[in-house]
């Protein structure tokens, strides 16, 4: 039985260091997101979802972007500008 557990630990261990690798393909650090132990709530996803990865707070302007605006009415693309300046001063329009 102790040889089992062995096995099965094992095994474990090893989907779980494949899965950290693959993740790490992807700039994820799966140890980071665990440590926090903090799920994300369904409004952060969308957030992040809306805005392309740029906010996580579902009140921030850059969550207000396609069918997000339209189904609040108002947002970037439905009367709201947003642009974003780069380090070195470049302007780029957002949305």
């Amino acid at each position: 039985m102790p040889e089992l557990v062995a096995i099965l630990e094992a095994k474990q261990e090893e989907d779980y260091q494949n899965k950290k690798f693959m993740a790490a393909l992807q700039g994820v650090d799966i140890d980071q997101a665990n440590a926090q132990k903090q799920g994300s709530t369904w409004e952060e996803i969308q957030a992040r979802v809306y805005s392309g990865g740029k906010t996580s707070n579902a009140k921030d302007v850059m969550a207000l972007q396609g069918k997000n605006a339209k189904r609040k009415g108002f947002g970037i693309g439905l009367g709201l500008d947003a642009v974003s300046i780069d380090g070195d001063g470049t302007v780029t329009k957002i949305g």
